[in-house]
């Protein structure tokens, strides 16, 4: 008896991390190109094969599932699902969720127009006083958007391809967007009819880090900690900047700070 019981605590020490490997469930929004479904429905993206990567360094498993935002944080407040990404850090959100210590990528939010319109943006939000604004439900812009939202007209879509079209149709004048998403539904042949009529006004509305958020409810501490750690290592050993360069994004000037300021 007593050998059979040493040899199971050997085993359990000597048995390889993937042996307790436990699978996470995280949601998020399609927010091509950090996360989307091919056209065979599987989610990928820069932001999915790097925390999946970093969860598998750490002998997990990672499952990600793609919802409307708003479900999407109702799913973590709940705590049906494990955690969020890419996520702006903000104090309502913290009530719900522990977010990562690391910022796992900055996001550069900026807002688009037709051409020839003639609107200007340089920073200060009074000039698009009278403006008809197109944002997405429960989307945050950062900060500075957010604090200027409550003087603005805002007009709200479930998608940032809706507030496109509106755009186009005349029922919004401008529409903010991170820089990624933009680009990546101007560049798809379906929608060549926008790329050429709409343009990005060039001052940033902000840089905003972006997060992995853990539901507080599932006391998921300890992989928080784990998740800061091998991101860390994935950042340090090249395999970072190879997944910016296999999405097309590595000549951001944003990013090529964000790395910088990570060695």
């Amino acid at each position: 008896m007593k050998q059979r019981c040493l040899l199971a605590l050997l085993l359990g020490i000597l048995l390889p991390v993937s042996a307790h490997a436990e699978t996470y469930r995280c949601v998020s929004l399609d927010y091509p190109p950090l996360i989307y479904k091919d056209s065979d429905h599987q989610v990928k993206g820069f932001a999915v094969e790097l925390v999946s990567a970093v969860f598998k360094n750490l002998g997990h498993n990672l499952q990600v599932e793609i919802y409307p935002w708003a479900r999407s944080l109702e799913m973590v407040r709940s705590g049906t699902r494990d955690c969020v990404f890419t996520i702006f850090h903000s104090h309502e959100r913290e009530q719900f969720l522990d977010f990562s210590g690391e910022s796992i990528i900055p996001q550069m939010v900026y807002f688009y127009t037709k051409k020839d319109t003639g609107v200007v943006f340089k920073g200060d939000f009074s000039s698009l006083e009278g403006m008809r604004i197109g944002t997405v439900r429960k989307i945050s812009y950062g900060a500075r958007f957010e604090e200027a939202r409550p003087r603005l007209q805002i007009d709200e879509a479930y998608e940032l391809e809706q507030s496109m079209k509106k755009l186009l149709i005349g029922r919004i004048d401008v529409f903010p967007s991170n820089y990624y998403s933009a680009a990546y539904l101007l560049k798809l042949p379906r929608n060549k009819e926008m790329a050429e009529k709409i343009v990005q006004i060039p001052v940033a509305i902000d840089v905003v880090p972006s997060y992995l958020g853990f539901s507080k409810v599932k006391k998921l501490d300890a992989l928080r900690g784990g998740f800061d750690r091998e991101f860390r290592n994935f950042v340090s050993s090249g395999q970072y900047r190879d997944l910016l360069v296999k999405y097309e994004l590595e000549s951001s000037p944003e990013l090529v700070r964000f790395l910088q300021q990570k060695h």
